[in-house]
């Protein structure tokens, strides 16, 4: 939990300047989100929330903000993912690259 800070601060300036985002809170929930995805090395929302320094008093109130930032359908992904992915996939080089693909949200939207 340490690191916390330190790579969501690292994870801001990643994922682009406040100005390229509509409301600076998406940005700032996104960093969280990878913090807590990282450091908890788990995909349940739930074991995100210990690594995540908010003001929320309860440990539902961050799992509900985590649940309505993946449900915003303002935030616009594509301009802000394209380009992450096109840098981490030049960082790569001619490394073996594995990907795996969840389709299970392409038929019920």
């Amino acid at each position: 939990m340490e690191n916390s800070p330190r790579l969501y601060s690292e994870l801001v300036a990643l994922c682009g300047q406040p100005g390229q985002w509509r409301d600076v809170r998406h940005l700032q929930t996104l960093a969280w989100m990878v913090v807590g995805l990282i450091q908890a090395e788990c995909v349940k929302l739930t074991a995100w929330v210990p690594f995540v320094h908010g003001r929320a008093q309860y440990a539902q109130s961050t799992q509900r903000r985590f649940r309505r930032w993946l449900g915003n359908r303002r935030i616009e992904v594509a301009p802000h993912y394209g380009p992450l992915i096109a840098h981490a996939l030049h960082e790569w080089g001619t490394h073996t690259l594995y990907l795996a693909l969840d389709t299970s949200r392409l038929w019920n939207p």
